[in-house]
């Protein structure tokens, strides 16, 4: 509750009531809601929000479950820093999980340090502890994480194993179809591996790490390992509308989707096609008011999270060009945001363009 204390912008009283409902009813979702439970219900159609590194952070998973996702993760936790004593991440890490009990993706080549790192954030609270075989960053490489491990499957099925045998809560797999371009299907291995260690499910991401985000998502993959697997596959890849999705359901037989870039800006997305799966409805048009009351809300989480307005202001420019998409002269609004060093002129000129007043005529000064 943290991101509705003292807005005093607009018509501050109201806003803070409405807020305050969509807190309570995030709080019934987290009790209410069991991902496992959901994939594993043929009448339920999932929709999850991908753990985004710098993306996914601690001040805008609120915004999301806020507009309607359900299930998202606290994204690419680094299982040294985790398990480390001496390490400066780690307080951050366990406050986030007691903060939250959510889901908890992790990142690391060493079975017995992924253990720990598992283990302690189990302790932590953490309702399920993902493990990621995807990601291709070259950091993360040099480690020998992400999808690394594509490269040594019988590492891969140890970390597996090691993760699995410390905790007892849920635990799943996140990774793409293998690591190189030809043929190479070890993520696909990966999978199969984890179903026997007892993994509770799977995502699987329709390229190979060598793709990256280039070309298509094989949708025909992840209906093969859904087709093979006694466990839910969640299917991930090329998800950018309402129809996307539902074409992944179909197509795939997938128990799950989850959605990775088309969030970024975009908060209401996976509420919007978990509602258009259900029964059709079409995504409703935000008003400028409306994304310039949550943007405003997430530029709060970020300073606040931060305790540095330049960190902040920072973090938030990043953010703000993608919630604007689609606004005339929108890129002229951004590029005053972007100049802005003070985070009440930033307040200032997004209060003017939530009340009509268009970019060319709000002024960069107060």
């Amino acid at each position: 509750m943290v991101f509705t204390q003292k807005i005093t912008f607009g018509d501050g009283k109201r806003m803070r009531v409405v807020f305050g409902i969509i807190v309570f009813s995030i709080m019934v979702h987290t009790m209410s809601d069991n991902l496992l439970a959901r994939l594993l219900d043929p009448k339920e159609k999932p929709v999850c929000a991908a753990p985004l590194a710098g993306w996914t952070d601690a001040p805008y998973r609120p915004i999301l479950k806020m507009h309607g996702t359900r299930h998202v993760w606290i994204p690419f936790v680094s299982s040294h820093s985790v398990a480390s004593r001496k390490s400066v991440n780690r307080d951050t890490y366990v406050r986030e999980v007691i903060a939250e009990h959510g889901h908890v993706q992790i990142f690391g080549a060493d079975p017995e340090i992924n253990a720990i790192a598992a283990k302690i954030l189990e302790d932590s609270g953490a309702e399920s502890i993902d493990f990621n075989c995807g990601c291709s960053v070259r950091k993360v490489h040099k480690g020998g994480g992400g999808s690394a491990l594509l490269k040594d499957i019988n590492m891969l099925t140890e970390n597996l194993r090691a993760i699995k045998e410390s905790v007892c809560i849920p635990v799943s797999l996140k990774t793409r179809i293998g690591f190189y371009s030809d043929g190479d299907e070890s993520g696909i291995e990966a999978c199969r591996r984890a179903s026997d260690l007892g993994y509770g499910w799977v995502t699987l991401h329709g390229r190979t790490a060598r793709q990256k985000f280039e070309g298509i998502a094989d949708l025909d993959s992840i209906r093969r390992l859904v087709d093979e697997l006694p466990i839910p596959v969640i299917g991930n890849g090329d998800i950018s509308s309402p129809e996307d999705a539902l074409k992944m359901f179909e197509q795939t037989g997938c128990a799950g989707v989850m959605v990775g870039r088309a969030i970024m800006g975009d908060p209401w997305f996976i509420g919007d096609t978990e509602k258009f799966i259900l029964d059709g409805s079409p995504r409703p048009k935000r008003t400028r008011n409306e994304v310039v009351k949550t943007i405003l809300i997430h530029q709060k989480n970020l300073l606040d999270h931060y305790g540095d307005d330049r960190r902040g202001v920072w973090e938030f420019r990043r953010h703000v060009g993608r919630y604007l998409r689609g606004f005339a002269q929108a890129a002229v609004l951004r590029n005053m945001i972007v100049r802005a060093e003070d985070p009440l002129d930033v307040t200032r000129m997004l209060v003017e363009f939530g009340e009509g007043r268009p970019p060319s005529a709000i002024s960069t000064e107060a």
